[in-house]
């Protein structure tokens, strides 16, 4: 049962979630904004805090940067398997992303995503979660720590089928910061050629003859590069996407039903 559904996806970004300004939910069926969660601080983070077995720093904006690119240097699991009760999808991150990499790398290793569920299903375009409202994300969420990310856009990774990225709030955020919790995994649909022109007129960018081939082959969501930052790429699984993306839904697109996710680092 999803506890304060309704009041939850009314908003984005609680504060438990990151430290990221509200944004009403104008554009969501287009854009993977971060849902909104319970904003309550967990009666059981001090005792929490107290039998945890390893000392970290809270994460903030002012720290993350100089932390995550810490962790990056001393931990490269290559791969993050996500395990649900369809299957299985592994995903390889990117080196060249590495504070988003090690951002997940990191979550993964404090058990954040162990386990977390998806929150939100569009078929044709993305299958999101990892800012759950349930109690124990919320508790992990203060002891981890309130942060964003910088946004690592990079010309060579696109939202093709299959691209891990983050989500992120919309409104007071010029510079597209990600949220450190949400992700998404794109499932996207073949795009055309002229789609892709239309996008390059728009947004002023220019993609090579061979990324549009890629787009219009496989699919994915263009007209979220250069919004969200991608910072990895599904490797198996397919079957396990598809079967995720066409679980019912409600009106807002919160399955009716858990949809929960388990992770764990690969070498």
């Amino acid at each position: 049962m999803h506890r304060n559904r309704s009041f939850a996806l009314v908003m984005v970004i609680g504060l438990l979630g990151c430290s990221e300004p509200q944004q009403d939910t104008v554009g969501t069926e287009a854009y993977p904004a971060v849902v909104e969660q319970v904003s309550v601080i967990p009666a059981v983070v001090p005792e929490a805090l107290a039998t945890m077995p390893e000392a970290y720093a809270s994460l903030t904006n002012a720290n993350c940067e100089s932390f995550l690119m810490d962790w990056h240097e001393e931990h490269r699991d290559r791969f993050v398997r996500m395990t649900t009760d369809w299957g299985e999808i592994v995903v390889e991150l990117f080196d060249d992303v590495p504070l988003h990499a090690a951002n997940m790398r990191y979550k993964v290793h404090r058990g954040y995503y162990s386990p977390t569920e998806m929150v939100r299903i569009v078929p044709e375009f993305v299958v999101q979660g990892g800012n759950s409202e349930e109690e124990r994300a919320q508790e992990l969420r203060w002891l981890i720590g309130k942060h964003t990310l910088p946004s690592e856009f990079r010309k060579d990774r696109l939202h093709y089928r299959g691209a891990l990225a983050m989500g992120r709030t919309y409104q007071g955020n010029p510079d597209k910061r990600s949220s450190s919790y949400d992700f998404y995994v794109v499932v996207g649909r073949k795009v055309s050629t002229v789609e892709l022109s239309q996008l390059e007129n728009e947004k002023g960018r220019t993609y090579t003859a061979a990324q549009k081939a890629r787009y219009k082959k496989e699919g994915g969501a263009p007209h979220l590069d250069g919004e969200h930052t991608v910072f990895g790429r599904m490797v198996s699984g397919w079957d396990v996407l598809d079967t995720l993306a066409a679980l019912p839904t409600d009106n807002s697109d919160w399955p009716l039903n858990r949809v929960e996710v388990r992770m764990e680092l690969e070498p």
